[in-house]
């Protein structure tokens, strides 16, 4: 018998999600805050047509705004089933959001962290929840640290956190943020990276790595073997009690395919490297079953109110304690 949720699903807010249609709704203060970015960049207008289909990634101006227009929705609702699991198909994944940021002093690291769609979505999500009062206002003292190539995405970052300063507050949540210039494929600049990570979470009672949308760049664009020996520091320097990292991709073949998809080889190195995972799926598969949450859904598109798109993510979830399992 499962246990009982610390947020169960028939208890999320109308704001959030609506059952009966099984949509996400963005919460109501990111679509804020991502509208006053839009607004700011003459991009509002843009992001009401429709979603070109090839958006090529890079670090140029241009297509940081691209991705702010019309892909930020799409990554937010991602994170946001991941953290709410309104279908009940990640619980352990779901609980460890719950859990790490249910009060306390708590460190978060975004990576990499774009325009900060992971980040502001947990912030919002976590400030709506408390506002409809589904979970407690238990005063949240957050510290942020994100990782980004583009320092254009990275003042997006960190123009959205400004926004949302004096709402969250409201509602108990005091955040310290810093976005940094990190280089997945650079032992220097993830240096730097892990340096800032360990002083910053000094004294924190739990930790959070959140990766997304990283498939694109590792697998499709075969940056895997230039980047692994970055993560083995960072999953290394980030263990710690009450730490894990969640990992978030498109539910896409690409991530998902047996015997050659970025999650098989992203498990089969934390495996060798770090021991074993726990089961992310609410249903224990086969013994070969991969381990990972998969689910999809609807969600509102917070511009064009007759439209909406569908919503799907594969998730990891990794444990990240000072001792690894098997590995004395």
């Amino acid at each position: 018998m499962k246990s009982r949720r610390l947020i169960p699903s028939a208890e999320l807010p109308d704001s959030l999600w609506r059952k009966e249609a099984k949509c996400i709704l963005l919460p109501p203060n990111l679509v804020s805050v991502w509208q006053q970015l839009l607004e700011a960049e003459g991009l509002l207008e843009k992001a009401q047509q429709p979603t070109p289909e090839n958006l090529i990634g890079g670090g140029s101006k241009e297509v940081t705004d691209d991705h702010l227009t019309w892909r930020f929705t799409g990554s937010s609702a991602r994170v946001q089933m991941a953290m709410l699991d309104p279908l009940d198909n990640l619980d352990l994944v779901a609980d460890a959001f719950a859990k790490t940021f249910a009060g306390g002093r708590v460190f978060l690291a975004d990576l990499p962290c774009g325009s900060g769609a992971a980040v502001l979505t947990i912030l919002c999500t976590i400030a709506e929840l408390r506002k409809t009062r589904r979970i407690p206002r238990s005063p949240l003292y957050l510290t942020v640290l994100g990782g980004e190539l583009s320092e254009f995405a990275r003042a997006y970052a960190h123009k959205g956190i400004g926004g949302l300063v004096e709402s969250l507050q409201t509602e108990g949540i005091f955040v310290d943020a810093d976005f940094l210039h990190w280089n997945a494929c650079d032992k220097f600049s993830n240096a730097d990276l892990i340096k800032e990570l360990t002083l910053r979470s000094a004294g924190c009672g739990a930790r959070m790595l959140v990766l997304a949308n990283f498939s694109g760049f590792l697998q499709s664009s075969g940056k895997w073997d230039a980047a692994r020996a970055q993560f083995d520091a960072l999953f290394l320097h980030s263990r710690d009690e009450n730490s894990c990292a969640i990992w978030i991709e498109p539910l896409t073949n690409n991530v998902i395919k047996t015997g050659g998809g970025f999650f098989d080889r992203l498990i089969n190195w934390f495996k060798k490297q770090f021991g074993e995972l726990p089961q992310t799926m609410s249903l224990v598969g086969e013994e070969k079953q991969p381990i990972y949450g998969a689910s999809e859904a609807h969600a509102q598109h917070p511009l064009r109110p007759d439209h909406s798109f569908r919503s799907n993510l594969a998730v990891v979830r990794f444990d990240l304690p000072k001792e690894m399992a098997g590995k004395g």
